[in-house]
């Protein structure tokens, strides 16, 4: 079966469907004639897969179009004009939005962080999907048709397409949050998994850019590489203490830190307490119980 075709099916799905079949992760558009719409926003990592018909979008004066079988990747805050254009033959325009939220990127870099880190996630507005991916919505949407919305299932379905996406090397705009700021980039691509020995090379080949450009980006931030590295890490440690029981030896290394001492002195100087004394605000104080003498009895 040709992608084409499953695009097609995957059409007729969605046409069958009602937009409270698909729960708030995914956005329908139809439209009958030519679609122009300007400053338009998406709040959350986007993916817009034109099913019947064409989609354009201006981003900075750069023009990105996507016909069936392909689709247009926005990071999050992405300002941009879209048109949405009809198919010369039925006259109609058909697409989808597939839209990431928080939650939902964090449960992926939880998940799939460590195998996605060693990716190349070259971040690109326009690119091309394979059958599985589109079978792997294709699909959803049929259960969604037969079976009420569940909310837990949708997240994990929209990490499985995340997953998809990554595994194509078509997800570094939804990864990495485009942003002027060098700063930003490489942390979102670090935070993926902080316990990875990074080295700086290969940050920048994951980003393309040149090591020069991104120390000199980190400078202007007034940081380094190490410093942002242990930024993250210090970050991912102290969301593992408050929310997980995992003993602290484990964090430190999951984290990057080759001993608990120093991931403790790190943490302490960062925030001000050890992760014991953390913990240890999270129980309830010991109460002191003063032991009952025992009455004298009475003659």
């Amino acid at each position: 079966m040709t992608s084409q075709h499953i695009v097609s099916q995957l059409a007729e799905e969605i046409a069958r469907v009602s937009v409270a079949d698909l729960g708030r992760h995914v956005g329908v558009n139809r439209c009958r004639s030519l679609q122009s719409l300007t400053r338009m926003t998406v709040t959350a990592p986007t993916l817009m897969l034109p099913l019947v018909g064409a989609k354009r979008i201006t981003v900075a004066g750069e023009n990105h179009e996507a016909g069936p079988g392909e689709y247009l990747v926005l990071p999050r805050a992405t300002v941009f004009d879209v048109e949405n254009i009809p198919d010369a033959r039925t006259e109609r325009y058909l697409g989808i939005a597939l839209v990431f939220d928080a939650l939902t990127m964090e449960r992926f870099r939880t998940l799939y962080g460590p195998e996605i880190g060693g990716r190349h996630l070259m971040p690109r507005w326009v690119a091309r999907g394979g059958d599985e991916f589109f079978s792997a919505i294709r699909d959803w949407v049929t259960r969604n048709r037969s079976f009420p919305v569940d909310a837990t299932l949708t997240r994990h379905r929209m990490c499985e397409f995340l997953l998809l996406l990554a595994r194509l090397g078509t997800a570094g705009n939804l990864l990495f949050q485009q942003h002027p700021r060098l700063r930003d980039r490489a942390r979102h691509l670090l935070a993926l998994d902080p316990g990875r020995d990074w080295r700086i090379g290969e940050v920048t080949v994951r980003l393309a850019l040149s090591e020069s450009t991104l120390r000199r980006g980190l400078r202007l931030d007034g940081t380094s590489f190490s410093d942002l590295l242990e930024e993250v890490r210090l970050d991912r440690g102290v969301e593992l203490v408050m929310a997980t029981d995992i003993p602290i030896g484990r964090i430190a290394h999951d984290c990057g830190y080759q001993s608990q001492s120093r991931f403790s002195e790190r943490f302490r100087l960062r925030f001000s307490l050890s992760p014991t004394e953390l913990r240890a605000t999270q129980r309830p104080p010991q109460s002191t119980v003063t032991p009952l003498r025992p009455r004298r009895a009475t003659l």
